[in-house]
């Protein structure tokens, strides 16, 4: 490590910069990660700093790495690139010196540069969401901005009175609300910190270790590489938090050894996409839609992450089921002895990295906010990584660990203003109720179907948005009409929540089963397809929320023990169905690898 260079390229989807841009882009990404980790540590700053920071610091690192077009330059940042991060610097700069100002003398009476200085920010804040995710999230932030003005003209109970360009303009722009509201200041204070965590953990070796910790556990039975890539992608998704990331990170290794020991090149993909969708769901850290769950329905983030522990649980255990039926019917081997590193061994090098984990929810417990966890789950790995020298963390590592951190934030962070451009317009139009009671209405007040329409709504949504931006359009539009039938509020919450974690793996748009795909080198749809049945159990847990909602150990110890029991049964079986295969508990598991393909 103590090789690394400081200022390596910078590379995207889209582009790759190098020379003084990769310095540039380095400095600002290192600034806001240590800047969010201060803050997060010890820092005591004014919300709108905060929360406008954030906005900034991720807009100039999109508008670095992520080109206009298809024709602008692919090795460094065009002029126009250059011109947006003047416009987005000085648009959120003025927010934030005159947030005060504002709030002390001008509201509702914005002055000739709010409105400008709106504007320019609103555009440029839409202009990252399409430069890094495409058309569809800008397109809903226009919809939902426009539906506020021609608001009597819309069908039936979705008109309203109307509002005012000005109007418009002002409460997305200079009120600490829509752009700059609860989503804006969730990521800022949550989520950026614990990205920042998973990268420092990921670069002290605990990646690695989590991989050897799988192969350790699972690599000798049969389908033994698809169950090293469940283990992995659990463990590693508890830290990460994101399904691609996941995918990525754990998918270059399981991928490969699935397909050399017999797997077919889109099942490979599918098992990988469909453990790493898990991960967003799989406690202590889970992914960035949880943070906001937490804040939206004002619950402790760690009462949230107890409640998924059975549901994830539950969840990996059919996958993995999944996996041994596959490895049975086309009678697949495990990976060779000599490859296999022995439990103590792997434990013996490297329990440590349980130890932030262990910190962390130490934090928790003790009624800390989960972003001083964050703080010191980071310092706790960055000390850690010299108990061995060869996962020692050198000055140009614990830089390159500041940059990766917010590098990881780019694709997730630049929808984050538009999705509340998006909730704003929702909230001022009073659209959020309405829906929720076309929704009650339209499914006859029969919870059944109402359920059934969410799910269908997530997965349409899901197709041009992130887990997290799914789950935040569908909380306020749809998690209220669950709770006007009677779910309780979390149950709800998290109903929609994994609704929205399914677009993942449904095509014909399921950005983790396309990653799978593309490094199994496998058909995308077909990937995604198969990943849909090694991973039916997230379609119907949600329902298990609704019917069974002592699974989310909300009931009796007794209670929550038969409910457990009773959906783990009925998964089981289920999944025997799916599998074509009535006797995996009469079939040996081993010996592994010289189980004969037959």
């Amino acid at each position: 490590m103590n090789g690394e260079r400081w200022f390596p390229e910078i590379k995207s989807k889209k582009r790759t910069i190098g020379k003084t841009w990769a310095v540039v882009y380095s400095l600002v990404a290192a600034f806001m990660a240590v800047w969010y980790l201060y803050t997060s540590g010890f820092g005591v700053v004014s919300t709108e700093t905060n929360r406008g920071f954030y906005l900034l610091l991720t807009a100039v690192l999109v508008f670095l790495t992520y080109p206009a077009t298809a024709k602008s330059p692919g090795n460094r940042p065009s002029v126009w690139d250059v011109v947006c991060i003047l416009l987005v610097s000085a648009s959120i700069g003025y927010w934030m010196d005159q947030y005060a100002e504002y709030a002390m003398n001008r509201v509702s009476t914005p002055s000739f540069w709010d409105q400008t200085m709106g504007v320019i920010a609103i555009l440029m804040i839409i202009e990252i969401a399409r430069r890094a995710l495409g058309l569809v999230i800008p397109i809903l932030a226009f919809i939902f901005m426009g539906q506020l003005y021609f608001g009597p003209y819309l069908p039936g109970k979705m008109s309203h009175a109307g509002v005012t360009l000005e109007r418009i303009i002002e409460f997305t722009f200079s009120t600490q609300e829509a752009m700059f509201g609860v989503v804006t200041a969730t990521f800022a204070t949550f989520v950026f910190p614990f990205m920042i965590f998973g990268a420092f953990l990921e670069r002290s070796g605990a990646g690695a270790f989590f991989m050897d910790l799988g192969k350790a556990l699972t690599g000798r039975w049969r389908g033994g590489p698809a169950k090293i890539a469940v283990v992995t992608s659990a463990l590693f998704g508890s830290i990460s938090g994101s399904s691609v990331a996941n995918v990525v990170a754990t998918g270059a290794f399981t991928i490969p050894m699935m397909k050399r020991t017999g797997f077919r090149p889109k099942i490979a993909g599918a098992i990988e996409a469909i453990s790493s969708t898990g991960g967003q769901f799989m406690p202590p850290i889970m992914g960035a839609g949880v943070f906001i769950l937490a804040t939206l329905i004002e619950m402790d983030y760690l009462k949230i992450a107890l409640m998924n522990v059975i549901p994830a649980l539950i969840y990996f255990i059919f996958v993995l089921f999944m996996v041994d039926l596959e490895a049975l019917r086309s009678g697949l081997r495990g990976l060779p002895p000599e490859e296999i590193p022995k439990v103590s061994e792997v434990l013996r090098r490297g329990w440590h990295y349980f130890l932030p984990l262990a910190i962390v929810l130490g934090i928790l417990f003790y009624g800390f906010t989960p972003e001083v966890g964050a703080f010191w789950g980071t310092v706790a790995a960055l000390v850690l990584s010299y108990r061995n020298k060869n996962t020692r963390m050198s000055p140009p590592a614990i830089f390159q660990a500041l940059v990766g951190g917010a590098g990881s934030n780019t694709s997730a962070g630049a929808a984050i203003g538009s999705l509340g451009m998006i909730i704003g317009g929702i909230v001022l139009s009073g659209l959020g109720l309405k829906f929720s009671a076309l929704l009650v209405e339209a499914a006859g007040g029969s919870l059944i179907l109402c359920v059934l329409m969410v799910m269908v709504i997530s997965i349409i949504i899901g197709m041009g948005s992130s887990t997290t931006g799914s789950y935040i359009i569908l909380s306020v539009v749809a998690a209220p009409a669950l709770v006007y039938l009677k779910v309780p509020p979390v149950a709800a919450h998290l109903l929609v929540f994994y609704a929205a974690c399914l677009s993942n793996v449904t095509p014909p748009v399921c950005v983790s089963a396309f990653a799978g795909a593309a490094i199994a080198q496998a058909d995308p749809i077909q990937t995604g397809l198969a990943a849909l049945k090694f991973g039916f159990a997230l379609i119907f847990l949600p329902f298990a929320f609704v019917y069974r909602p002592q699974i989310l150990l909300l009931g009796s110890p007794w209670e929550i023990a038969y409910s457990t029991a009773i959906s783990l049964a009925g998964f089981l079986a289920f999944a025997m169905a799916l599998g074509g295969r009535m006797d995996p508990f009469f079939t040996p598991v081993s010996p592994g690898f010289e189980q004969v393909k037959g």
